[in-house]
């Protein structure tokens, strides 16, 4: 696994040896780092699930503001502390090891920019989507990144939130949230 794009291209990063772990391929975080292209500079980031933190690195290395890395797997965020280390990483990041869920009932600070993608076993997105569009977790004009596996159901839309774009990738979806009428 390498970071792509920004400051840290190129750097090789550790995944998990853990195959339960699904870390987001190149190609897909190709995809999602397209779309957003400027959006991520100077964006406040939270990586859920964050694993190896290859979402969340990817983001600082575009020039995210700051990113937040939410894993409750100890080796998962042993892993990132490595990573972290290998790439001399300068830029303000916060850990915590919590359930994510949990994590977005106690937080209140803001984001512009979620990464969420959980394992594809993990089948609570009817709690996690609405919980990230309360106004403590993402800012007015911010975007969810979601990875699911395509057989999940999920709740695409609601008066609160909408998708702005979606890419099915061999077991995966990419979708993109944002605030509805935003």
């Amino acid at each position: 696994m390498r970071i792509i794009g920004g400051k840290y291209k190129g750097r090789h990063i550790y995944s998990s040896n853990n195959n339960r772990i699904r870390p987001t391929t190149d190609r897909n975080k190709g995809f999602i780092f397209n779309v957003l292209e400027d959006f991520v500079s100077g964006a406040r980031v939270l990586d859920l699930f964050a694993g190896s933190g290859s979402l969340g690195l990817e983001a600082i290395s575009r020039g995210a503001k700051s990113v937040t890395f939410v894993d409750n797997s100890y080796s998962s965020l042993r892993v990132l502390r490595k990573n972290i280390a290998r790439i001399r990483l300068s830029e303000e990041h916060e850990i915590f090891q919590k359930n994510v869920l949990t994590f977005l009932r106690q937080n209140k600070e803001s984001y512009d920019l979620i990464f969420a993608d959980p394992p594809f076993k993990w089948n609570h997105y009817f709690e996690l989507i609405p919980l990230a569009f309360l106004e403590e977790n993402i800012s007015e004009f911010g975007i969810l990144v979601l990875e699911s596996e395509k057989t999940h159901n999920i709740e695409w839309e609601t008066n609160v939130y909408e998708v702005i774009r979606q890419k099915k990738y061999d077991r995966s979806i990419i979708t993109f949230f944002g605030r509805k009428g935003v």
